[in-house]
């Protein structure tokens, strides 16, 4: 079956007619959720810290309807249960093995893991949980809140030996070269997603070679989305504004890294087919 078209990023910058019956349908999902989907926990911290912040990241990860009253709860689950939000908490698990598998090829040897944009980092917990050996995790963020979070997370899972934060621009160059030793494994999941300048994602993959040079890079690229008008015209990112993300193709991301000098790409499909995850070489 093919996949239904989707609207592109252009497309979904540039606002409705208001002749649009598609206008009207968003304008009333917008209202609803705004209003009596507040009763939601998960719509709540959507609208407060924004649908593509660590916040609702961990809310959905941890897949708890909660909510004020019982249709709280009923709007809660169905939020948790939309394919999105299925997405989300598949791609934690694929990401967590992917990292469990690079450990276990390490054989023992003294690892530095460095995540650039991290947000809780609940994938590198539980990697760290289920693998021994020799491992320290750097995870930096621009949010300094979330940082605090994620280390009371670890502090919980007595995992505070393991683990150092810094406050950190995944896309600052002076930033990246204060980070030493260079990492074995480099880990970028839910970046490319948010930046729509292509050539800005490009020239990255050169910065991470020549600046850190890790034995192998994790990132994620979302290829596809039924949801993705819906999640532009009704929520909000971080910065408060429309959360438009931009869809890629997994292969067009990987060239990228590819031609950064990048090779032996590991794709793992979400079950869903919207997430791509893939683990490359140096």
């Amino acid at each position: 079956m093919p996949l239904r078209r989707m609207p592109t990023f252009e497309e979904l910058l540039n606002p409705l007619p208001v002749y649009s019956p598609k206008y009207w349908y968003y304008q009333f999902v917008s209202f609803f959720l705004r209003t009596i989907g507040m009763l939601s926990e998960g719509i709540k911290i959507s609208y407060t810290y924004g649908f593509d912040s660590g916040m609702i990241m961990n809310y959905i990860y941890r897949n708890v309807p909660s909510g004020r009253f019982y249709i709280g709860k009923v709007l809660d689950r169905a939020f948790l249960n939309q394919v999105t939000c299925k997405a989300f908490r598949a791609i934690k698990e694929i990401q967590k093995n992917a990292i469990k598998d690079f450990l276990k090829g390490r054989n023992g040897r003294p690892t530095f893991i460095v995540d650039l944009a991290s947000g809780k980092a609940d994938y590198v917990y539980d990697a760290l949980n289920e693998v021994n050996g020799h491992v320290h995790v750097l995870l930096r963020d621009i949010d300094e809140a979330v940082l605090s979070e994620s280390k009371a997370i670890a502090e919980k899972l007595n995992l505070l030996d393991k683990v150092s934060y810094e406050l950190g621009d995944a896309l600052d160059l002076d930033s990246l070269k204060n980070i030493r030793p260079n990492p074995d494994l480099l880990i970028e999941v839910g970046l490319y997603g948010i930046i729509h300048d292509d050539e800005l994602i490009r020239k990255h993959f050169f910065h991470l070679r020549d600046i850190l040079n890790p034995e192998a890079i994790l990132f994620n690229v979302q290829t596809y989305n039924p949801q993705i008008e819906l999640i532009a015209r009704t929520l909000l990112n971080q910065e408060g504004e429309r959360c438009v993300w931009h869809l890629r193709p997994a292969e067009q991301v990987i060239g990228w890294a590819a031609d950064a000098g990048f090779k032996d790409p590991k794709v793992t499909m979400d079950p869903y087919g919207i997430y791509a995850v893939i683990m490359m070489k140096s």
